[in-house]
């Protein structure tokens, strides 16, 4: 009983040695699976038309096409156009359908729909930066209408890049990209009207 009530004896700790122990911890970016390295070189990717490893591609990363996506309703939003609600669920019926169409037509590999989100995320930049020149500059003019349909390439030949190098779809990448061409015109149509 009495070893109840008596005090156990405390260690000891230095500040130091407190501080050693949260040093050895991995940094929280890291810990959450959000590498800023990656998501950097992905966007340049996009916009410089780099070319993309396949080991980079295998990573989903869900951090950059989130930020894409809240970059372009909050353009849209400084132009005075409330579509959060559009980005999303176009987006969401976009990478279910692109998901389950990539993985119909694969034969080699299977995507997952993490991946499909992250490829087709990434590419959605071209259209931000479209979003952006709306704020300044009329859209339904001649030269909004070519910008727009230049984007709508560049988003379409960015993402089908990926999706052939990640899936091994080479001899498929025209039937790739006619999907995906239509749902970034769905998000171009978003932007300019």
């Amino acid at each position: 009983m009495s070893s109840l009530h008596s005090p156990i004896p405390s260690q000891s700790r230095t500040p130091d040695e407190d501080f050693y122990e949260f040093g050895d911890e991995i940094p929280l970016l890291e810990e959450l699976g959000i590498r800023p390295e990656h998501i950097v070189k992905r966007m340049k990717s996009v916009l410089f038309f780099h070319k993309l490893d396949h080991d980079l591609l295998v990573d989903s990363d869900m951090s950059g096409p989130l930020f894409v996506a809240m970059s372009l309703g909050f353009c849209l939003l400084l132009s005075g156009k409330l579509h959060f609600g559009y980005i999303y669920g176009l987006g969401i019926v976009g990478c279910l359908g692109s998901y389950v169409l990539l993985n119909l037509m694969s034969s080699k590999d299977s995507i997952d729909l993490y991946r499909t989100m992250s490829i087709l995320g990434y590419s959605l930049i071209p259209v931000v930066l479209l979003a952006f020149v709306s704020i300044f500059l009329p859209l339904r003019t001649t030269y909004g209408s070519v910008f727009s349909v230049l984007c709508i390439l560049w988003c379409t030949a960015t993402a089908s890049r990926f999706f052939e190098t990640a899936l091994m779809m080479h001899h498929q990448k025209y039937l790739v990209a006619y999907p995906i061409g239509l749902l970034y015109t769905c998000f171009v149509l978003i932007t300019v009207f």
